[in-house]
């Protein structure tokens, strides 16, 4: 268990709220240590400090006790997610179809209309990781971020990428769409059709 775990359980764990030092010495763990966690847990929202009444002159000492919320500083396993959303999609008769509606709200979400409108298109790809290159009338994505989810089901999965592009484009109204989507070209990378003109 981290240190942070710890400080946490110790709190959950007093009858009252307690105070640097007592936690310190409950731990074995300096106060600047204590202090330390005690900060990053209520920056998180979960724990809460209040100062001790009468205590008499000078500053007060704060009293801390936890409260109740889930710890987000826990690892996060989205590979996990993704993979499951992406069997139960392709599980069902039109998984791809509701993928890509998804995909479409997402992107419709990302969009910049300030942005040209396939410019736009690239600067999401690539801040969600796909490194994206314009390769004339085409777009070439040279890293997948869920790639292990595409190889297993690559409609689906697609489906939610090519989606993501066209909600993008969509949001421009300017009459440009995704044509195809060709997975896993030449093994290395995808490669992502547009045309249409702007009106």
């Amino acid at each position: 268990m981290s240190l942070r775990a710890t400080v946490l359980q110790a709190l959950r764990d007093a009858a009252s709220p307690v105070t640097v030092a007592d936690l310190a010495t409950r731990l074995g763990t300096p106060q600047t240590t204590v202090r330390f966690h005690l900060k990053s847990l209520s920056d998180d929202g979960l724990v809460e400090a209040r100062p001790e009444s009468g205590s008499g002159r000078g500053r007060p000492q704060m009293r801390y006790r936890s409260r109740q919320a889930m710890d987000p500083a826990g690892p996060r396993d989205y590979g996990f997610l993704a993979q499951a959303l992406v069997d139960a999609l392709g599980d069902t008769p039109d998984g791809q179809q509701r993928a890509m509606t998804a995909g479409r709200e997402l992107g419709r979400g990302r969009a910049r209309p300030d942005v040209e409108a396939a410019s736009d298109v690239v600067d999401v790809l690539d801040d969600m990781g796909f490194a994206p290159s314009v390769d004339g009338a085409a777009i070439r994505l040279d890293r997948c971020p869920f790639l292990e989810a595409a190889r297993r089901r690559p409609g689906v999965t697609c489906s939610v990428h090519r989606g993501l592009m066209q909600g993008v484009l969509d949001a421009h109204r300017d009459g440009r769409t995704v044509t195809r989507l060709d997975a896993f070209v030449d093994g290395d990378h995808c490669l992502a059709q547009l045309s249409g003109s702007s009106q």
